[in-house]
């Protein structure tokens, strides 16, 4: 009676062995789905106006965005990567600041849309800098922190604007790839007028930086593909 009880739980613990090595193979093979396929970071270019000049010195640039989309290149469709009002944090010194990742669908895309956005009244900035108060007049889309000869300064702007890039050729993600969207800004750019610096505290400047934050605000993009396969292949080969 014994050994027959046995030899049942040994059949038993024979299963669940085979069941869990079946579970571990599974695991083992499932990375291929589990990573996103869109990073997006944003880079300051900074780093080197900081150094050539000795009037404007930024120290935080913050940003709020709205949406965050790309263009189909075979339709007018957007889709959506991310909807917020979210901040950017972006380092005034060259440093990459990783924005998010994400999924998008396999399909082929042309463009990158940003919707840069003043908070609305019911909104809940995820920055306490980006709203002062109640009244329209004091919620903002772009903050930035810094020092003009040698008095600090905070620059706060309620412009709404559409920025967009296109992509030098068609991006195409299908369920191997993966893309990395480095978008550059030039922040000291937004407060350079006629081959000098203005001062951002001065508000006869506001609408030459307002201009300047609209039509300067991204200045350059950086793809990087990357096939899944190969780099699964390469990782397990280590």
């Amino acid at each position: 009676m014994n050994t027959q009880k046995n030899k049942g739980a040994m059949q038993k613990l024979g299963v669940l062995f085979i069941l869990s090595l079946f579970l571990c193979y599974g695991c083992e093979n499932s990375t291929e789905v589990q990573d996103s396929n869109l990073s997006v970071t944003f880079f300051s270019e900074g780093s080197l106006q900081k150094v050539q000049n000795s009037s404007l010195q930024l120290n935080e640039v913050k940003v709020l965005i709205r949406k965050l989309e790309f263009k189909s290149a075979n339709s007018n469709d957007f889709h959506d990567i991310k909807v917020g009002p979210f901040a950017i944090n972006i380092n005034p010194d060259g440093i990459k600041t990783d924005v998010l990742r994400s999924d998008i669908p396999p399909g082929s895309y042309e463009r990158v849309k940003f919707e840069i956005h003043k908070l609305e009244d019911f909104e809940t900035p995820p920055d306490p800098d980006f709203k002062d108060g109640n009244s329209g007049s004091e919620r903002y889309s772009v903050v930035v922190k810094g020092i003009f000869n040698n008095s600090p300064f905070v620059y706060k702007s309620q412009r709404t604007s559409y920025q967009e890039l296109e992509f030098p050729t068609p991006i195409i993600i299908d369920d191997n790839m993966s893309v990395n969207l480095t978008i550059t800004v030039s922040p000291y750019s937004w407060f350079f007028e006629d081959g000098v610096y203005l001062d951002p505290s001065d508000p006869s400047n506001e609408s030459e930086i307002e201009m300047n934050i609209h039509l300067k605000m991204l200045s350059g993009i950086i793809i990087k593909m990357e096939n899944l396969i190969n780099r699964y292949s390469n990782e397990k080969n280590l």
